[in-house]
């Protein structure tokens, strides 16, 4: 038994090597200077995703061993040396030929890699042609696979398996203390008119689901039958504005109550809103037990500092490891990491197994996941629930794939790709058209996914009289030649659900006040009688606030472009009764729509009702004025 365990030890040191020679190549394909996350938290996600290839490594030489013990062993043993240094050279050429590719992309002349392979090829081969002619050795020769292990492969190994402990340990450590925070506000007196306990509070953002699209809202299609239903027990708010057109910047928004303006974060560039400020910690500190499930980076607390917070953790249901223990116990997706498994993952699909590998989570594994948390939560909880679902890729399983579109998903992505927000020419609308179809199938099976959640919900004593809101981040694009979202602001891109279910509420209700994303922070606090602190924006939905006159602000995010980065919104908008407008910071140009005649927003009356638009552009300057000094950001229209 003993020699057989050296011998597995003699061919697995040869494949380690290998394969933390590749995980250091990717590492150096992966690392960036402007993430924004912590040393030490790129580090674990780095090391956990090199600790899921030794795990499959382990396994697949465990099951090369078995076929060994029945041939020569000396001669497996040289075999097993010689394809490890095979293995090393394809893994080198391969980062090679990729590195050359990435120079010729960015210098825009795919020739001179042709070129350079070229040279390259013949230079090595007369280096080897010498080398084995004069017959040389060198002290370089003389490395093997044997140093490779204890110079290089056994330090990286030991390493990363001590910042995975170290990661482990103060993730417990944040834990332990939240949870003493909760038991403490437990353990005070609860007031007389205080005596019924506190309901439970499930936030569920849906990414990219905007208003336009629902059949609740109007819709042509059936795209969200149960929501239909479900809206019958709950309120429906049809003025619902998102203060942000990407994801981070709105989460963020979302769960401090506070304007962009307010806490900083204007797009998705700036660092992390890193502040005590914020709805988990008033509930945590309330004697909630917090906890989150997230389905794709953007959303992911960790990348918004918000991990701290939580007294049950996040539970993050996209970049799923083998060794998923690690990714539930404090290692948490990060931007390097996301690049570093999103390209691995390509030519190593079992990265996630036996979950998918996926740098997102689709709706199915999300609730599932979030229904399993709900079993162990102790009341009262909070608990926030990310779903991917309806943003790119539009991919749905049967029975909703190609239900309304005629094409492959496939097909239109060659045609203009939904991996990132683009302008597009009029040419390509049939497929935009073709995307939105698809889009319309991810709403219908989201809205099946919430159907199965939210029954769950209503069958468990502890859930049946929650709080519930369901809203989205913000919308999405298929018109005015633009795609996706982020850059525009027109009611596409900004218009978006929010459906609240009061607890123990059994009428439907529809309203039509103007409500943000702010507004959802200070309403969880009022139903739940916790006092809203003065810092936040937002007000409270519930019956008794007067929203009327109310404006609603809205800021754009810009994708980089011809190699300028955007960290600051190039748009603003405004809406004040059944006025909006849109301020373009670029051209100092504004338009302004009435969007209960013209929904579509077609006609631009910014020339004709002048005195309007210096109006509203008074009140936007307003909320400008709030930036600190470190966020300013200049926006100027032409008089």
């Amino acid at each position: 038994m003993t020699r057989i365990i050296r011998l597995y030890g003699q061919f697995l040191r040869s494949w380690l090597t290998v394969v933390v020679y590749l995980w250091l190549l990717q590492l150096i394909a992966a690392f960036g200077i402007h993430d924004l996350e912590p040393l030490l938290d790129r580090l674990a996600d780095w090391s956990a995703i090199l600790w899921t290839l030794v795990f499959w490594m382990a396994l697949a030489v465990f099951v090369m061993g078995l076929i060994v013990l029945f041939v020569n062993q000396r001669m497996a043993l040289v075999l097993n040396d010689r394809g490890a240094k095979a293995a090393l050279i394809l893994v080198t050429a391969f980062y090679f030929v990729r590195w050359l590719f990435r120079w010729a992309t960015i210098l825009g002349d795919t020739e001179a890699v042709t070129f350079t392979l070229v040279i390259v090829c013949l230079v090595i081969g007369v280096w080897v042609w010498r080398r084995r002619k004069n017959g040389r050795q060198d002290k370089l020769s003389d490395l093997s696979l044997f140093d490779g292990w204890y110079y290089i492969a056994l330090p990286v190994l030991i390493t990363s398996a001590l910042i995975l402990a170290v990661k482990v340990r103060d993730n417990s450590t944040v834990l332990k203390a939240n949870q003493m925070v909760v038991s403490r506000a437990a353990s005070l007196p609860v007031p007389q008119a205080a005596s019924q306990p506190r309901p439970n509070v499930v936030l569920i953002v849906a990414d990219s689901l905007r208003a336009q699209n629902m059949s609740l809202y109007g819709y042509g299609r059936e795209t969200s039958p149960f929501l239909n239903r479900f809206a019958e027990s709950s309120s429906v708010f049809t003025h619902m504005y998102s203060n942000s057109t990407t994801t981070r910047v709105s989460i963020t928004t979302i769960l401090s109550g506070k304007h962009p303006f307010s806490h900083g974060r204007l797009t998705r560039f700036l660092p992390p809103y890193n502040s005590f400020e914020n709805l988990v910690t008033l509930l945590r500190d309330k004697g909630y037990t917090t906890a989150a499930v997230t389905s794709n980076l953007e959303a992911s607390f960790h990348y918004l500092a918000l991990t701290e917070y939580l007294v049950y953790g996040q539970f993050a249901n996209f970049n799923r490891l083998t060794l998923s223990w690690l990714r539930d116990n404090g290692v948490y997706p990060t931007l390097p990491g996301n690049r570093m498994y999103d390209e691995l993952s390509q030519f190593l699909p079992f990265l996630g197994f036996p979950e998918k590998t996926l740098d997102y989570g689709p709706a199915d594994g999300t609730f599932n996941r979030a229904a399993r948390l709900l079993v162990h939560l102790p009341e009262p909880f909070f608990l926030f629930v990310h779903v991917h679902e309806p943003h790119s890729p539009y991919e749905t399983p049967v029975p909703f794939r190609g239900k309304y579109s005629k094409l492959d998903y496939r097909e239109v992505n060659q045609k203009i790709s939904s991996a990132h927000s683009a302008r597009y020419p009029p040419e390509l609308q049939p497929f935009v058209d073709a995307h939105r179809d698809h889009y319309d199938e991810a709403i219908e099976y989201l809205d099946s996914e919430l159907e199965g959640f939210l029954r769950a919900l209503a069958d468990n004593p502890k859930t049946r009289n929650s709080l519930l809101i369901i809203t989205s981040d913000h919308g999405e694009s298929f018109e005015r030649g633009f795609f996706i979202h982020g850059d525009d602001l027109y009611e596409s891109s900004v218009h978006v659900p929010l459906l609240i279910k009061y607890p123990n509420q059994d009428r439907g209700a529809k309203l039509t006040l103007p409500v943000q994303s702010i507004d959802i922070a200070p309403t969880i606090l009022r139903v739940i009688d916790v006092p809203i602190p003065t810092w936040m924006d937002g007000k409270p939905v519930t019956s008794g606030t007067s929203l009327e006159e109310r404006e609603t602000i809205m800021i754009n995010y810009k994708e980089p472009n011809n190699g300028r980065v955007y960290d600051r919104p190039t748009k603003l908008a405004i809406r004040w009764k059944q006025y909006k407008l849109i301020a373009n910071c670029d051209s100092q140009r504004a338009e302004l729509y009435d969007v209960v005649f013209d929904p579509g927003e077609q006609a631009n009356l910014a020339r004709r009702e002048a005195g309007l638009v210096k109006g509203l552009w008074g009140r936007l300057e307003q909320h400008l004025a709030k930036l600190g000094s470190d966020r300013r950001m200049v926006c100027n229209l032409n008089s």
